[in-house]
């Protein structure tokens, strides 16, 4: 990988964590200030390639449901971006 398609990559990856984070913000003030009447908004889209499967795909998916205090571990919030098989 060449230098530029480096500083390209990274700066694409950097993109796509700011705008995650600011989606996290946006649902977070959403739900506090009761802007979001649905609890379970979600969006999904596929990738029609993916570098790690050959033939496969990447699927993109978000989405939300609410569920007890104390009913999920902190390992659910360690993945930022992952191939879906």
């Amino acid at each position: 990988m060449s230098i530029t398609q480096t500083v390209k990559t990274n700066y694409r990856q950097e993109r796509i964590e700011r705008l995650l984070n600011e989606l996290r913000h946006e649902v977070t003030r959403g739900m506090m200030e009761g802007d979001l009447p649905d609890e379970h908004p979600g969006f999904k889209f596929v990738v029609p390639l993916s570098k790690a499967i050959p033939q496969g795909v990447v699927v993109c998916e978000f989405r939300t449901r609410p569920m007890p205090r104390g009913h999920y571990s902190m390992d659910d919030f360690q993945a930022r971006l992952s191939v879906v098989k």
